[in-house]
């Protein structure tokens, strides 16, 4: 059983969260996030999930996968932090994340979904940019695909298993 949390980027403290399926109100909430989940084109993703605060349900991120039969992995579609963490957004504005961890905390949920499926928690997606590439591959381990496509990343066993851990309730109880 996963205990997901992001962290109060002022505070420093643990905020617990929680992964649902994703409401239409979650999808209207993101008209003036870095993309628009209540698009047409977003209407047509699979399994879309939203991370939220556990106290408040307020809306964190947004994250679509599938599982990937033919490569023995859960594959992200998409996934975006809220505009209010969301470094791309806040780099125009000049603003600071409000929270730290939303990616993580996501991922951690895909790997979930990846160990149930009975692919070991590997994970596959692409990197929007060249940034969110090295981020990737820096913060979570995220290793190239091959030369074709750079930005075609994977989370291999090992790496899962680092992400997860961070997130397993008798682990945290332990950090406590």
């Amino acid at each position: 059983m996963l205990d997901l949390f992001v962290v109060d980027a002022v505070q420093g403290k643990r905020i617990p969260a929680i992964v649902d399926t994703a409401t239409e109100q979650d999808l209207a909430k993101t008209q003036d996030w870095q993309t628009d989940w209540s698009t047409p084109f977003a209407a047509h993703l699979p399994n879309k999930v939203a991370l939220h605060r556990r106290d408040d349900g307020e809306l964190l991120g947004l994250m679509s996968y599938e599982l990937d039969e033919g490569s023995l992995a859960v594959e992200i579609i998409y996934i975006e932090s809220a505009r209010h963490s969301n470094a791309n957004l806040l780099h125009v504005t000049g603003d600071h994340k409000r929270y730290l961890g939303i990616a993580k905390a996501l991922l951690a949920y895909g790997i979930q979904i990846s160990l149930q499926a009975g692919f070991d928690g590997v994970l596959i997606f692409k990197a929007k940019t060249s940034e969110l590439m090295e981020y990737y591959m820096r913060e979570f381990g995220a290793r190239p695909t091959g030369s074709y496509d750079p930005f075609r990343l994977v989370i291999w066993e090992d790496a899962a298993e680092q992400i997860i851990s961070e997130f397993r309730r008798d682990q945290n109880a332990e950090n406590e």
